[in-house]
Order: C-alpha cells, then sequence, then structure tokens
C-alpha cells in the first residue's frame, strides 16, 4: 500500500479554502462583540495577517495546504526569521512563491532540526569517546600499578623499610589517579544524562504537535506507511466543523483550547491503540490497528455523537460557545488511495450537513 497523501489538489484546495473562509460556504458570522480597545484592536491585527497570507497564496496561485499556511505565517507574523528570510530571498529572486518552493523552504526548516539531532549524537559520541578513553587510563593505570608491586616484592626482602615506603607512595599514586578516572566518569555520565534528555525532547517535538501534544502530521504518515497493506487497519480524517467561526468570534487563543479539547476528547474516547494525530489546522488523522471498517465507522461515531452534546464556555468571557462538532471520512488502509478517500469522504460528510462519519466509496 502507498501512503501517499497527494489528495486530489481540487478537492482539497476547495475543501480548505471553504473551511479557512467561512464554514463550508455559510456566511461568515458578524464581528466579533468587542471588549474594549484592546479587543478591537488585536481583532483587527489577527484579521490583516490572515488576509496577507490569503492573499499571498491567492496572488502566487498556491495550493492552500498546512504547510503552505504555516511557510507563510512564519514570514508575515515574524515568528521564525529564517523561515521568513527563506520566504523574502524567493520573493527578492523575481521568481515568486510555488507549492515546490513552499515544500523546500519547509524541507530546509526540516532539516535545520536534523541538524541539531545530529548535533546531539556527535556530543553524546565524543562523552562515549570521553569514557571509554577514561575507562583506558584506568586500565593503564592498574597495570603500572601492579607492575610495579611486583618489582617491589622482589626488593622487600633486601630492604623492607624502603620497600614498603615506595608501595605506600605507589598506591597513594594509584588512589588518587582512580579518583581523577572516577571523577571524569562522572562528569561523562552527567553529560551523556543531559544530552539524552536534549535528544528525548527533540526527537518529541520532531514527532509530536506542540498545542495539542498528538503526533504529527509526519509521525502519523510515518506509521501509515509501516502498516503496509493490512486489511484489518483503517485510516479516517477528522475535521472540527465550522472551526473558523469559533476563531472569529472568539479569537484564536479561545480556537486553540478548541482544538485542544476536541484533541483530548478523540483521544480519550478511543482505544489507546488507535493513533490519533495532528494533520493540520483543524483536522485529525486516526489509524485504527486490527478493526474492520464498519467497526472503526462505529467507534468514531460514538466519539462524534457523545461530543456533539456538549455545550463549550469561553474561559476567558463566560460566553457560551455552543456546540461543537466534526465531521470524519473513513476508509481502509489497505487501498493504495486510502488518505485520498478519506479525504473524498471527508468532504461528502461535509456536503451532506457535517457532523456525520462517512464511508469511502468502495
Amino acid at each position: 500500500m502507498s501512503a501517499s497523501s497527494s489528495i486530489p489538489v481540487a478537492a482539497r484546495r476547495r475543501r480548505r479554502v471553504l473551511g479557512w473562509f467561512g464554514a463550508e460556504g455559510e456566511a461568515l458570522p458578524a464581528s466579533a462583540p468587542a471588549a474594549g480597545t484592546i479587543a478591537q484592536q488585536r481583532a483587527t491585527v489577527l484579521r490583516r495577517l490572515f488576509d496577507d497570507i490569503g492573499t499571498l497564496i491567492f496572488s502566487h496561485a498556491l495550493t492552500p495546504s498546512p504547510c503552505a499556511y504555516s511557510v507563510l505565517h512564519a514570514y508575515v507574523s515574524g515568528e521564525d526569521p529564517g523561515t521568513g528570510e527563506a520566504v523574502a530571498e524567493q520573493l527578492r529572486s523575481g521568481q515568486g512563491l510555488s507549492d515546490t518552493s513552499i515544500a523546500r523552504i519547509a524541507a530546509r526548516n526540516d532539516e535545520a532540526q536534523a541538524g541539531a539531532l545530529s548535533r546531539i549524537a556527535d556530543a553524546l559520541e565524543a562523552r562515549i569517546g570521553d569514557c571509554l578513553a577514561a575507562v583506558g587510563e584506568s586500565r593503564g593505570s592498574a597495570e603500572t600499578f601492579g607492575n610495579a608491586l611486583h618489582v617491589e616484592a622482589g626488593r622487600l626482602s633486601s630492604d623492607p623499610q624502603a620497600t614498603i615506603k615506595r608501595i605506600i607512595g605507589l598506591t597513594e599514586a594509584a588512589v588518587d589517579a582512580a579518583r581523577l578516572v572516577e571523577g571524569q566518569l562522572h562528569h561523562a555520565r552527567e553529560e551523556a544524562d543531559a544530552l539524552r534528555a536534549e535528544l528525548h525532547r527533540a526527537r518529541r517535538a520532531a514527532e509530536h504537535d506542540h498545542l495539542t501534544g498528538l503526533p504529527n502530521r509526519r509521525s502519523f504518515e510515518q506509521r501509515l506507511r509501516d502498516s503496509g497493506d493490512d486489511a484489518a487497519t483503517v485510516v479516517a480524517l477528522i475535521d472540527i466543523d465550522d472551526f473558523k467561526q469559533v476563531n472569529d468570534r472568539f479569537g484564536h487563543p479561545a480556537g486553540d483550547r478548541v482544538l485542544k479539547f476536541v484533541a483530548a476528547f478523540v483521544r480519550a474516547g478511543l482505544p489507546r491503540d488507535v493513533l490519533v494525530a495532528r494533520y493540520g489546522g483543524e483536522e485529525f488523522a486516526l489509524l485504527f490497528k486490527g478493526m474492520s471498517l464498519e467497526q472503526a465507522v462505529a467507534a468514531l461515531d460514538e466519539v462524534r455523537e457523545r461530543l456533539s452534546q456538549r455545550s463549550l464556555v469561553n474561559q476567558d468571557s463566560g460566553a457560551p460557545i455552543g456546540q461543537i462538532t466534526f465531521s470524519a471520512g473513513v476508509a481502509s488502509a489497505a487501498r493504495e488511495d486510502a488518505l485520498t478517500a478519506a479525504d473524498l469522504a471527508l468532504y461528502a460528510a461535509k456536503n451532506r450537513g457535517k457532523n456525520q462519519v462517512a464511508r469511502a466509496d468502495p
């Protein structure tokens, strides 16, 4: 089975654009209620940021993908100077932006992350070298001490007092050398422990979404590739319904909390061996192992139904956010176009009224 995520450009573009610009074609809600001048100014800045990113996407005929949005957000917001400079350099070249150049810039970020992992690995290797050198030095000192004792043992009968004095000196020197090696090993061990912890954090950051704590798209696609063509594996894509309206009405911090809530709710509502990952934006990807298509649909539909019965409140203002629902598309991972099929099923669920789980066509 191929785990390619090359979902048809037209279908993905339409669904992404509708999702960004107003709840799959519905009219945008009225302006968010102001909580004072600061809130109004913040809303204006956020709207301008969103408009600038959208302008770049459509003026350069880019596919409005999570990758493009992430790269352009870094450029417009200035939050990631390295990515921003890469985009600025591409614009200054006169060649404009393209899906290829956006992917290249994103890959450059991946390479930088890989460089950080390589640096940690090199440092760990150096600490291991230090430990081996210290052990070698300790072995050499022990051999020298043993040889010296053997020589002094032969002199003991002829000059016992002087020999004992020399043996005491050799022993003291051996103890000092052992303490020095012990200190070197302790220091190297502390550095290695710190580097291992840093490596663990770097690996987790590379494989997990920073907001929800779920595995990220890269991690999900790797797991999907590893699953092969097992017929008892099912893939699903979830998209929160009308999520753009939450950001518009209550602001992005509230939107982030909704994302975290939905992520935790879905994760808690499914068996632990189901992989739940954040696929990008308000979209999540799931991998059901050892389940038939019918079983996966039933499990996911139960979570969807329970979520739809919840009513959320904005913790900043106490204003009711209301019902949060999601739509989902489910397909067998054994088929070559599993992600494409799941995405098209998700699009069909949106078209049929949202808040439902749709199976991919056979």
